[in-house]
């Protein structure tokens, strides 16, 4: 999302060849990967496959012992190795060519300029787009693949987090320009990297197509409902949602004097399906439309204890309307202001009785909804994020925004 928002504004200045490498998703299925409205901005689309020899060693493993060896040897994450040869083809697919500016999308396609280099491709600036600190991000992973998971698959992610850690010392030098999407990660980095320039390019979210209105509580809601959405399978949400249905739904029971119900709606919610034994509770997978459920619900909880950038079901439920409460870990990166359009709570109890405030005060929950809409209007909607590229493309002249340019390469991971 935060890659195809930005393709939509820069395509008003320039011609845009898109680069999309993968380890996993063939020529031929790229347009289940590209929206079509993407598609239909882009000058050209250059779509390469390739399979890495660590997917492959991985895939012939026959036990979790042998992968987990395997990736513990392995000199990069897997995720950025499994990119390698796919980005390697796209550079020879582009020799000789010229671009203003190639625009990396995420540590996992940064060894791109590097190689476009080498096989001659022209451009005079590069940018990296971080939409995440990757190796704090992957450290704060270890606590909840561990809990999840064991010691054995936790240790596997610490050592993928120090590798991170050492890429990042490696590959962002070479930018000219850097994007992060909220100022504490700026103020991270720059301390590590003085030289690059930093830049905060926010995230955001469109206006929900069904135009949901400010409402003071969704009155027709019953049961009163609390709401969590987001990939099932990324070991954060997966953590932060089983802290919520194990430690916070009981407390908030003996405060209740009347039903409530939680729905979990995400892809891939794999194990978490057993959450539905648990009363009350429905998960859901795989929905091809989220939005229905925002209507079926009163409030939006992010119990996250880890992750990193800016959570975009934060800013979803702002765009809908929806109260949100969330940990400190789950709201961080967003420019909110506890009590005013958000509320935050870190430990069970106070997570259960920041519940109990939102399902008892209809006046409060409007309040927090309505503060909590109107900072996505301002902050982050696309007329936020046209001003934050307005901002670097107009400060130099490689980034004059009123000379025609010739392309911009952008590889999502």
């Amino acid at each position: 999302m935060r890659a195809a928002s930005q393709i939509q504004i820069l395509a008003e200045t320039f011609d845009i060849t898109l680069g999309v490498v993968s380890g996993r998703i063939r020529d031929t299925h790229r347009d289940m990967l590209i929206p079509e409205n993407i598609r239909d901005l882009c000058k050209s689309i250059v779509a390469i496959h390739r399979f890495s020899t660590i997917a492959l060693l991985l895939k012939r493993a026959r036990s979790v012992q042998a992968r987990l060896i395997l990736r513990a040897l392995w000199p990069t994450p897997f995720s950025f190795g499994r990119n390698g040869p796919a980005l390697a083809a796209l550079a020879e697919e582009l020799t000789g060519l010229r671009f203003d500016v190639v625009h990396c999308f995420r540590l996992n396609t940064a060894r791109a300029s590097r190689l476009l280099k080498r096989r001659r491709v022209q451009f005079s600036r590069s940018v990296l787009d971080l939409d995440a600190y990757e190796s704090e991000m992957a450290f704060r992973a270890v606590a909840p693949i561990t809990r999840l998971s064991g010691r054995q698959l936790g240790l596997g992610q610490w050592l993928d987090a120090a590798k991170w850690r050492l890429l990042e010392r490696v590959l962002i030098p070479e930018f000219d320009d850097v994007f992060v999407c909220s100022e504490l990660d700026r103020s991270k980095l720059r301390q590590r990297f003085a030289k690059n320039s930093w830049h905060v390019v926010p995230n955001i979210i469109p206006e929900p197509s069904n135009g949901i209105p400010v409402r003071s509580s969704r009155v027709g809601v019953d049961p009163f409902t609390f709401l969590f959405i987001g990939l099932l399978s990324y070991p954060p949400n997966a953590d932060g949602i089983m802290f919520f249905c194990t430690n916070v739904l009981p407390l908030l029971r003996q405060y209740a004097s009347s039903s409530f119900r939680t729905l979990i709606v995400g892809r891939e919610p794999g194990e978490l399906m057993r959450l539905n034994e648990l009363e009350g509770v429905k998960v859901i997978g795989d929905a091809p439309d989220i939005s229905p459920f925002y209507a079926q619900a009163n409030v939006a909880v992010v119990p996250l204890r880890a992750g990193g950038g800016t959570r975009i079901k934060i800013l979803e439920a702002f765009s809908h309307c929806m109260p949100v409460i969330s940990t400190s870990i789950g709201a961080e990166g967003l420019d909110v202001t506890p009590n005013t359009n958000i509320l935050i709570a870190d430990d069970p109890n106070d997570f259960a009785h920041q519940c109990y405030r939102l399902w008892m005060d209809p006046w409060l929950r409007h309040r927090i909804a309505s503060a909590g809409h109107d900072l996505w209007r301002t902050r982050y909607n696309p007329i936020a994020l046209r001003a934050a590229l307005g901002a670097v493309y107009g400060t130099s002249q490689a980034f004059d925004p009123l000379r025609p340019a010739n392309s911009i390469l952008e590889g999502p991971a």
